[in-house]
């Protein structure tokens, strides 16, 4: 009876082992039977009722010891040898403000890192408009195939457009006029080259308008598209381009200078007042 006391008040201080305890079949062993005859042979039932409360005060007394034992353990945050625990005093928070701050300052690292490549990117952007001019939409990409963050670019592109060192307007006036005198584009080829380089429909009307047109709006230029002045710079160019064209009959120097104006863009209005100047002025 002893032992089967005890097992309960172990069973009580560690619930755990309980269902591991019930789910065996409680065999009785010859040392059991023994015990139990021997407790048949006591007549009096006063002394074992006295064992079992005394068992049962043992018991509940221990298990009050661990108890008691374990909240001192816990209030005073040491463990079984000794050590301190602290799990909600001084250690924790101090642990708690140690990560706080190792958290605050790899949020610095990447805010430095952050700056540290918008630098690098404004330097790179700075180098490539120093070699010539770049649209917006060129620069980006030119950046970006540098392998820099797409935030970092938009940053640095966003900025030198508030600057002023990226003007798609002015990029846009500046080309026309510099295909238009060197090479002698017409509107519809400078056109199809910017809306390639990225620049907005608006910025690419009002640059060709700005280089072709005087805004009269009348004569030549309401019928061709283009001003007078620059009809006259296109038929002296063509004009060059018959000369050479000479030893070719007739058909051959119309066709040879239609393909050229048609090629740098012309339309067919001003192609054909070109080519009909220039046999009326330049006979066989």
């Amino acid at each position: 009876m002893s032992a089967l006391v005890a097992s309960r008040c172990f069973l009580h201080l560690r619930p755990g082992l309980e269902l591991c305890l019930r789910s065996r079949p409680l065999t009785p062993r010859s040392s059991w039977v023994k015990v139990m005859a021997r407790f048949r042979r006591e007549p009096p039932r006063r002394n074992l009722l006295s064992c079992r409360q005394g068992a049962f005060e043992e018991g509940n007394a221990a298990m009050d010891k661990a108890m008691r034992s374990t909240d001192e353990q816990l209030s005073h945050c040491k463990d079984g040898n000794g050590t301190g625990l602290d799990p909600v005093g001084k250690n924790f928070v101090n642990e708690f403000a140690q990560l706080s701050l190792e958290e605050e300052a790899s949020d610095d690292v990447v805010c430095g890192i952050s700056e540290s490549v918008v630098r690098d990117v404004g330097k790179a952007a700075i180098e490539l408009l120093a070699a010539r001019a770049f649209t917006v939409s060129e620069l980006r990409k030119k950046l970006q195939s540098k392998k820099y963050p797409v935030d970092a670019v938009d940053t640095v592109v966003a900025d030198f457009k508030s600057r002023g060192l990226l003007n798609d307007g002015f990029y846009a006036e500046s080309f026309s006029r510099s295909r238009w005198i060197s090479s002698t584009w017409g509107p519809r080829r400078i056109k199809q080259a910017l809306r390639q380089k990225g620049v907005p429909e608006a910025e690419v009307d009002q640059a060709t308008r700005r280089v072709f047109q005087d805004g009269h709006g009348h004569g030549k230029e309401a019928t061709y598209g283009i001003s007078e002045a620059s009809m006259d710079h296109l038929f002296a160019q063509a004009s060059k381009q018959w000369k050479r064209g000479q030893n070719l009959t007739l058909e051959n120097r119309r066709g040879r200078i239609v393909r050229w104006l048609q090629y740098r863009g012309f339309n067919w209005a001003v192609t054909n007042a070109i080519v009909r100047k220039l046999e009326a002025q330049h006979p066989p």
